[in-house]
């Protein structure tokens, strides 16, 4: 099998699985989240959510909407969930816009730069 197919044949596990360690670390206490995760909090929002747009777009090639729009989703969810249902975190519509951002640079990345490396791989340029 070739090794492109190989990698991309677990992509929907990768998902998944981003999905739900995104959504645990955005709903345990603040105070549990480990030291390594401690940085500029827009960043963190951005970084998640492009890396869950790649390999959301990656494990989805034919439903890339979808991915994008139940992305927002998500987004939107953990920030009520967050204001709602935690007593050390709070919603915050900027961290959704951030979240948006990671979403529609992930998808931009998957549609416009991922297919032009493709082309070289294959011709070996």
């Amino acid at each position: 099998m070739d090794p492109m197919k190989r990698f991309l044949r677990y992509m929907p596990q990768v998902f998944f699985t981003g999905l739900a360690l995104v959504t645990i670390l955005s709903l345990i206490p603040s105070t549990s989240v480990p030291q390594a995760f401690q940085f500029w909090d827009k960043a963190q929002h951005a970084l998640g959510y492009v890396a869950l747009a790649v390999t959301g777009c990656l494990a989805f090639p034919r439903r890339v909407m979808p991915v994008f729009i139940g992305l927002l989703a998500h987004g939107a969810v953990i920030e009520i969930l967050q204001g709602t249902l935690t007593t050390t975190r709070f919603g915050d519509v900027f961290d959704w816009f951030a979240d948006g951002a990671g979403v529609l640079v992930g998808v931009a990345f998957c549609r416009f730069v991922l297919p032009k490396a493709r082309g070289t791989m294959q011709r070996g340029d």
